[in-house]
């Protein structure tokens, strides 16, 4: 017996692959806590507030829809019903309004019991998002492939916005892309890109990512067009030990083929002060230029 044909759905997206679910539906609501937590500031406070209100809303609707329910409540006048519901859910009773029947009672008991779960899940969820801990550091918007002392190099340089010393940081660099092997069998396959400095003690302001394109690299020989047809991308990767919140931070950033400038140089950022002092310049940290000019300092 045929089995049919099950219905395929696309469920999200991960840089421009589409992921195939073949049928099943993976919602984000399955895993609500990990969804809370990558919320942005402002939506997790709008979903904070559309939550309440969904709430009393629904608390309200239930004292109205029991007439006498609630003492000093105006029969009819929802409003009185809904802030009886605030009172009740964050637990406050100013005594002016209580409730009046077995009905009310019951009602307002199932709902203080939720506020109560709610005060310690969202004090919960507010300092997990507070306590967890993250690196500020930047990206620059491109990498660039360019000669170096004598060979050829990918670049990048990245930055510690929050000027404090991140300590024993550690970066790494991957190449994917796809590959066809000797049967025609198509691959995505993850390449380590060796650095000339994976490891500084000390990462406070900026570091230039260098990886040498030598004989041993997989991007020797490689150029624009041929990155863009294999769907090539780099992927960088930093951790280490934030001083200021004592734990471990890490960060990631994709440059895909079109992120790649070939033949460029970043914008130098340092410059000295007539002190004899440096300054570091990062309203131009993402600037290249593609003309030849005179050799930045790098921090390697």
């Amino acid at each position: 017996m045929i089995k049919p044909h099950k219905k395929l759905i696309y469920t999200r997206l991960v840089g421009d692959t589409h992921i195939l679910t073949d049928g099943r539906h993976q919602s984000k609501f399955r895993d609500s806590y990990h969804l809370v937590l990558t919320l942005s500031w402002p939506r997790f406070f709008c979903v904070l507030v559309l939550v309440y209100l969904f709430l009393n809303l629904i608390f309200a609707t239930l004292y109205w829809l029991s007439p006498s329910s609630v003492i000093n409540a105006r029969e009819g006048v929802f409003l009185d019903y809904f802030f009886f519901s605030v009172e009740t859910l964050a637990t406050v009773g100013y005594g002016v309004m209580s409730p009046a029947s077995l009905t009310g009672h019951i009602v307002a008991t199932i709902e203080i019991l939720t506020g109560m779960v709610g005060i310690a899940v969202i004090t919960g969820l507010v300092f997990a998002r507070f306590s967890k801990p993250t690196a500020r550091i930047m990206f620059s918007k491109n990498a660039i492939v360019r000669d170096f002392e004598g060979g050829r190099v990918l670049m990048l340089r990245i930055a510690n916005e929050r000027h404090n010393r991140i300590v024993e940081a550690t970066a790494s660099l991957s190449l994917v892309r796809d590959e066809v092997n000797e049967r025609e069998e198509r691959f995505i396959r993850i390449h380590d890109l060796r650095l000339i400095r994976q490891r500084t003690p000390v990462f406070a302001l900026t570091w230039t990512l260098i990886h040498p394109i030598d004989e041993r690299s997989p991007l020797f020989g490689y150029s624009a067009s041929e990155l863009t047809a294999n769907r090539s991308s780099i992927t960088v990767s930093v951790n280490g030990h934030d001083e200021t919140l004592a734990a471990l931070v890490y960060a990631n950033y994709n440059y895909v083929a079109g992120d790649i400038v070939f033949d460029a140089h970043f914008v130098d950022i340092i410059s000295m002060t007539p002190e004899g002092g440096s300054v570091i310049n990062l309203t131009r940290f993402h600037d290249v230029v593609l003309a030849p000019a005179h050799v930045e300092p790098v921090n390697v």
